[in-house]
């Protein structure tokens, strides 16, 4: 009983401890997203996107909806593709990808 209460606590410290040691990405401008490299664009937009779904589900849902076909099928390459569209453009380079995909990207994923 004693040695599986000593692997329990060695176990949940070893837990917490690899939380906080794990890869931790930042993007907060154009000069962050430049930097990435595609692989790490689509992981970045993919939690992203799966954030916003979990948080504003019904108000994404309508929104995308809205702008796109019942025929239309999102894949992350078409959403870093409107994000690195967008940064095109000098005025939203000051903007992080999280706020352009929560503004912009709805508003022109379909429209193309």
């Amino acid at each position: 009983m004693r040695n599986k209460i000593i692997t329990l606590k060695v176990f949940i410290l070893t837990f917490f401890c690899s939380l906080s040691s794990g890869p931790y990405i930042v993007v907060e401008n154009y000069g962050n997203w430049r930097t990435l490299s595609f692989t790490s664009k689509a992981a970045y937009i993919t939690g992203l996107w799966d954030s916003y779904i979990t948080f504003f589900g019904d108000d994404i849902s309508e929104r995308y909806n809205a702008s796109c076909s019942e025929e239309v099928f999102t894949r992350v390459a078409d959403l870093v593709e409107v994000v690195d569209s967008l940064y095109a453009k000098e005025t939203n380079r000051s903007f992080s990808p999280a706020i352009l995909l929560r503004d912009k990207v709805l508003n022109q994923l379909c429209s193309n």
